[in-house]
């Protein structure tokens, strides 16, 4: 008598195969808007924490140099185009250090904060003042991913540079992004 092998195959029928395809594209379906908020939050937090170093090193700068440090935007008011440390020496400025422009998917808020309008200029002390004025300033700017999140960076009118979520109850204080003014007030 002869014996007949049982033959098994090792593969995966056209349906199995379907079937694993099908739940791929449901997993990337789910996975890549989540994966696309991380990144635009990521970048969000990466541009505030930016904003606030180039704030601490015009401080560092103007009570190193004992003179006056300014933090400008490029475009005229315009954060989102980017902005530059600088000092000025026998009336003529000098570039410390050039910042990029925001990235894509986030922006400034508007509705949060005045915004530094004019600049932000630190004596040689370390305070804060307005560039317009020689009066002391304190404000913030807030950032805003496409996500909705929002990042502010608060200056003290002592000109420490903080940043916080003002979503996030008490997180700013009291100042003016803690209360959505669009005023430059006190922290």
């Amino acid at each position: 008598m002869k014996c007949v092998e049982a033959r098994t195959s090792s593969g995966f029928t056209l349906v199995e195969l379907m079937v694993v395809v099908a739940i791929l594209a449901v997993l990337g379906a789910i996975g890549v808007p989540s994966f696309r908020d991380m990144l635009l939050n990521q970048r969000l937090a990466t541009a505030a924490q930016g904003f606030g170093a180039a704030l601490s090193f015009a401080r560092m700068e103007a009570i190193q140099r004992a003179q006056g440090v300014e933090v400008i935007a490029l475009a005229g008011g315009d954060w989102s185009e980017g902005w530059v440390v600088r000092t000025w020496t026998n009336d003529v400025y000098r570039t410390l250090r050039r910042f990029d422009r925001l990235p894509q998917g986030v922006s400034i808020d508007t509705t949060l904060g005045g915004g530094f309008a004019q600049g932000l200029r630190y004596d040689g002390n370390g305070f804060s003042r307005q560039t317009a004025k020689a009066s002391f300033s304190a404000g913030c700017l807030t950032l805003k991913a496409e996500t909705g999140r929002r990042a502010s960076i608060i200056v003290s009118a002592s000109g420490r540079a903080k940043v916080c979520n003002p979503d996030v109850s008490g997180d700013c204080g009291l100042g003016a992004c803690g209360r959505g003014e669009k005023e430059e007030g006190g922290t």
